[in-house]
């Protein structure tokens, strides 16, 4: 277990980079407190459901909370990729540690990071959303399982991505263009209810839409059955891209 620790810790220190962690808070940042409060005039509130209705501010806030989990999930990637480039994961295998030790690892790494992430610009954002959130065990249970189930997803999508992809370079360029997808066609910024039928569509099959309605939901005390059915679509999600993740990095040659 000690051994087993240290590797996790090893991980963390690989992927907390003071430069690239400052970028990743003020990039969700910058929607609370700059797009949330300059739409906020011109948007109309939103009905999340259990009769909760909330400004825009407040919808794309805690929207914002949740691109960590993104973050988070992209970093595995690139540490598979850097390990790999730099000879680091053959040096590993060749010591006290296996493969699922390895990739067990980093997800839980990623956890760590894409959790504290997210709590962090929670805090953050709390002069915004404080005053209007509406916290239960309940609705406390939601929100910590959206976070978690959305940096599994994200995580094992960057793996499987990076063990994919020829080099480094193409996976930078790839990951970045799947986190835009992600990312605009979820209901960070607005419900897919409002978006025209295509989007709609693309926006109902993006776990970032799952991980962002439920945690609103949890947030707000606003959970539905929908809520409930949609948590049962993530934890689906999640599970298939954790098993593809672990099917694509036992095809990694020594």
């Amino acid at each position: 277990m000690n051994v087993y620790l240290r590797l996790v810790y090893r991980n963390l220190r690989a992927n907390l980079d003071k430069i690239s962690l400052f970028f990743e808070l003020i990039f969700p940042l910058f929607f609370v407190f700059v797009q949330g409060y300059a739409l906020n005039g011109i948007v109309p509130p939103f009905e999340l459901g259990n009769g909760v209705v909330i400004s825009y501010s407040l919808f794309l806030a805690a929207g914002a909370v949740t691109l960590t989990v993104i973050n988070a999930g992209t970093n595995a990637g690139t540490q598979l990729w850097y390990d790999r480039k730099n000879g680091m994961f053959e040096q590993i295998l060749m010591g006290p540690f296996t493969r699922a030790q390895y990739i067990l690892s980093i997800i839980i790494a990623t956890l760590v990071i894409g959790i504290g992430g997210s709590l962090l610009v929670f805090l953050l954002a709390f002069p915004v959303l404080g005053a209007s959130i509406s916290p239960t065990i309940q609705g406390a249970a939601l929100f910590v399982l959206a976070l978690i189930l959305g940096t599994m997803f994200f995580g094992a999508f960057a793996i499987a991505l990076s063990v994919g992809l020829k080099s480094s370079e193409t996976f930078q360029i790839v990951s970045t263009f799947a986190f835009f997808v992600f990312l605009f066609t979820s209901t960070v910024f607005f419900p897919a209810t409002k978006a025209p039928p295509a989007i709609e569509t693309v926006s109902l099959l993006n776990p970032l839409t799952y991980v962002t309605d439920i945690f609103r939901a949890g947030l707000f005390n606003a959970a539905t059955p929908l809520v409930s059915l949609e948590l049962g679509v993530l934890v689906v999600e999640a599970a298939v891209m954790f098993v593809i993740a672990v099917l694509a990095f036992r095809r990694i040659r020594v």
